[in-house]
């Protein structure tokens, strides 16, 4: 007796007119036979491989189901009771129960194997230099269209309270609590500019060789890099950021884009009460009391275009831990309160920051404030 069950690491998925199992332990795809998915409800438990025979009274139609079955159990997708696929999965299972299954599917789907292959440098680049002609990346900086836009104040070197790198290190505190006093403009300026915006290239321009402006005025750029005070995942920075103004000096209360390119603020005229602001951050009264709130948003489409397997969107994640820790490091050299929170609810702030969830997403947000007593 064969005891075998439907492997627990693994998803069914229609995919252009197939019914397909993916399997993302050892990233394989099957296409299955029309019916199949009646053989796989025949084992959600351990049972023997014989007893599928008792789906049908009818020889012929019962002998087919043993075949399809005994094919799937030799694919492991229906998987031996105690074998090692088994005990691979109860492992998996035990260890990402707390997250659930599609938590450890995105894990596992994106991680790589010993013989993962791996493209040079010299690969990307010849590559991207054909695909560029063809398919033109999307833009690294852009602007919101009938927004009214603000200038902001140049960088002042003269917020920073701070300068020396050691001494700021230790100082970050994650700090929920703060004064009645408005930001000032000046040092939001600075901030922004010095975590988002453009540096200088080796060669001296402000942007990477390439970047122009449309007739929109919307900066767009080849694909060589951009160069900004945080690192990104093949310098795509598909981080972008948004201002919302509680209690900031000059700034009218509500939502704004940073548009990093030309170091202005496009506001969007739209805006939450504090009630309503505290809930679209997971409910945390502390928000209600903050200067302002950065959000960080991701445009998958900047990495995609480079990056086109799934493993990329892991760096997503890895830009906004970047970029909010200078943030961080910035409003402490600034002598600023400053957090950083993913207890969002999204879709509040997509309706707010006008984000489609298809492929411009929310993912955090930095909540910052002047201290109590200033």
């Amino acid at each position: 007796m064969v005891n075998v069950r439907l492997s627990a690491c693994g998803a069914l998925i229609w995919d252009a007119g197939k019914l397909v199992w993916d399997d993302y332990l050892d990233h394989r795809q099957l296409a299955l036979a029309d019916g199949v998915e009646r053989v796989l409800r025949w084992f959600t438990t351990f049972r023997d491989l014989d007893s599928i025979r008792e789906m049908s009274d009818d020889a012929n139609e019962a002998a087919h189901w043993h075949k399809t079955a005994t094919v799937l159990a030799e694919n492991e997708i229906l998987i031996t009771q105690d074998g090692p696929r088994h005990q691979r999965e109860q492992a998996i299972e035990q260890a990402w129960r707390p997250w659930g299954p599609l938590a450890r599917a995105y894990h596992f789907s994106t991680r790589s194997h010993a013989g993962t292959a791996m493209r040079t440098a010299e690969q990307d680049n010849e590559e991207l230099e054909a695909k560029v002609l063809t398919d033109p990346p999307p833009p690294a900086f852009w602007s919101l269209s009938g927004t009214t836009r603000h200038a902001l104040p140049e960088a002042d070197p003269g917020v920073w309270r701070h300068r020396d790198l050691i001494d700021v290190l230790h100082r970050r505190r994650t700090r929920r609590y703060f004064g009645a006093a408005a930001l000032p403009l000046e040092t939001v300026a600075t901030l922004l500019k010095t975590a988002a915006g453009p540096l200088p290239r080796a060669d001296g321009p402000l942007t990477p060789a390439g970047v122009t402006l449309d007739p929109d005025g919307v900066l767009t750029d080849s694909w060589q890099r951009v160069f900004k005070t945080s690192p990104s995942g093949g310098a795509r920075h598909p981080t972008e950021i948004y201002l919302y103004a509680r209690n900031v000096q000059g700034l009218a209360p509500g939502a704004y884009h940073y548009a990093a390119a030309d170091h202005t603020l496009e506001f969007l005229d739209r805006r939450l009460d504090d009630q309503r602001l505290v809930a679209a951050v997971g409910d945390q009264d502390w928000v209600g009391g903050a200067g302002a709130l950065i959000f960080y948003t991701s445009v998958i489409a900047r990495n995609q275009w480079k990056y086109t397997f799934p493993r990329v969107y892991r760096s997503l994640m890895m830009d906004v831990g970047h970029l909010s820790q200078t943030v961080y490091l910035l409003a402490t050299a600034a002598g600023l309160h400053i957090t950083f929170t993913a207890a969002l609810r999204d879709q509040l702030l997509e309706d707010l920051l006008g984000c489609d969830p298809a492929g411009h997403l929310i993912l955090g947000t930095s909540v910052i404030g002047t201290p109590p007593g200033e």
